[in-house]
């Protein structure tokens, strides 16, 4: 057997092997850190459904604590005027509402189910065969209060998993409990694994495509080296490397991509329904727990990791639109998320920069519009892209409050930092310098037109 053709044999197997590999670990990896996200999701929605009804049931408590105070223990008029009072209780439409028994099952209060009042019920069960009433009666007794069981949602007159939480009235013998129907819960999460099982499936097709096309790029130039045996096979087999090296960073523009419209808006919808109960529990004020608090920390550092990640791979919005219209692109969406008027005065320069260049001056102008929309309360923003004389020179004003150039500055975790873009900047031999003032902030980004002018000639050169 020839040399080339066992060259070509080896590669093939070797492509074969190596997508057999990727599948296999990308397949595992990405089943185990589906998984984990969906249960720590669950975990999640569940302990804030249950921080929501204990929030409920505390406001229940409070607006009939008064009443209870008035009057002796054990009061009839007491008790029924705070019957009355729960009766009206009601939040989140019709499937929100509180429920009170007694020790032995006699419904009390029930707006929803009003025939239950007067009746006995301790023997009641759900479908699943729990007795449902002892099991609340037992937990609010315990001081758990959590229980879960199947109960019919009026709003939909079907019959669900229901997660209620109950308290027990001491002095009058009474349960008085609430619950939320966790069918949404499940319909989120379905949605979730739904989502995560297509962009597996994607993942498996790019892996596929990748090794079929790898195959028939080295059968193609496998041929061609057999059929010539001159030194122009050796030219084929060096532009089928670098297929393959496109190959490999068309797969890293994938998992960007992915990582970014994907993981991270999973992520993001989660810290803002963190962000959410905890306005809420401020406003009823309760203080975060530390597990809470730990949560917020933890998932604000892993979207940050992710978005490091995909940032680092690759930034996909240049390869698409060029600088130019990136930076349209960014600035459009930055005025509608915030209402700040941008401005961008710039040159035609999709196929003029490097892409070394379009990275570093994307930087820029990303991180200076997050640190504006954080910091500066500015109504206008404009931005000037030039070349004149020897240098490319980007200049990002607003008219915000401004701050203390010379006060040093912790580093902004949300990006990339200001001090990571001085040093790119510095390392194309140019400069970034920041005047701020009570009227506004001026970014200057100076590059040395020399750093780049020679560039696609070397690169045609080479």
């Amino acid at each position: 057997m020839k040399l080339p053709l066992r060259l070509l044999y080896i590669a093939v197997v070797q492509v074969i092997f190596t997508a057999l590999v990727t599948y296999y670990l990308v397949t595992n990896e990405y089943h185990s850190l589906a998984e984990e996200n969906v249960k720590a999701l669950e975990g999640f929605l569940i302990s804030q459904k249950q921080l929501e009804l204990k929030s409920y049931t505390e406001i229940a408590m409070s607006s009939v604590s008064q009443l209870r105070k008035l009057f002796n223990k054990g009061d009839i008029d007491t008790q029924e005027a705070t019957a009355d009072i729960l009766q009206s209780m009601l939040y989140n439409g019709d499937d929100g509402y509180f429920f009170v028994y007694d020790k032995k099952g006699k419904g009390i209060v029930h707006p929803k189910e009003p025939y239950r009042i007067g009746q006995y019920w301790l023997d009641l069960e759900d479908k699943n065969g729990q007795k449902v009433i002892q099991g609340l009666i037992n937990s609010a007794q315990q001081e758990n209060g959590y229980y879960k069981y199947s109960w019919n949602k009026p709003s939909e007159n079907i019959n669900v998993q229901k997660l209620a939480y109950a308290v027990y009235i001491d002095d009058w013998g009474w349960m008085l409990g609430t619950g939320v129907y966790l069918d949404d819960v499940y319909k989120q999460l379905s949605s979730i694994q739904n989502e995560i099982n297509n962009h597996l499936n994607n993942t498996k097709q790019i892996i596929l495509l990748v090794a079929i096309s790898s195959i028939f790029f080295i059968f193609i130039f496998g041929i061609a080296i057999n059929l010539s045996h001159k030194k122009t096979a050796e030219a084929q087999i060096s532009k089928l490397g670098q297929k393959v090296i496109d190959i490999q960073e068309e797969e890293n523009r994938h998992i960007s991509r992915e990582l970014h419209d994907g993981i991270i808006q999973i992520l993001i919808s989660i810290k803002y329904s963190l962000e959410a109960t905890g306005l809420f529990m401020k406003k009823s004020g309760y203080e975060k727990p530390d597990t809470f608090i730990q949560a917020e920390e933890n998932l604000t550092v892993a979207i940050q990791e992710v978005r490091r990640i995909s940032h680092h791979m690759h930034p996909q919005i240049l390869d698409e639109l060029g600088l130019s219209s990136a930076i349209e692109s960014i600035t459009a969406d930055f005025k509608k998320r915030t209402n700040i008027d941008v401005t961008v005065i710039k040159p035609d320069l999709r196929k003029l920069l490097p892409d070394f260049i379009n990275t570093t001056l994307f930087r820029v102008v990303q991180e200076s519009l997050t640190n504006i929309q954080k910091h500066a309360n500015a109504s206008n923003v404009i931005i000037d892209l030039s070349i004149q004389a020897k240098w490319l020179t980007l200049v990002i004003k607003d008219d915000g409050i401004g701050f203390d150039v010379a006060k040093p500055r912790s580093q902004d975790k949300a990006g990339i930092g200001l001090r990571n873009l001085t040093e790119r900047v510095e390392y194309h031999k140019g400069s970034l310098s920041i005047e701020s003032a009570s009227k506004g902030t001026i970014i200057t980004v100076k590059i040395p037109t020399t750093t780049f002018a020679n560039h696609f000639n070397k690169s045609n050169l080479e």
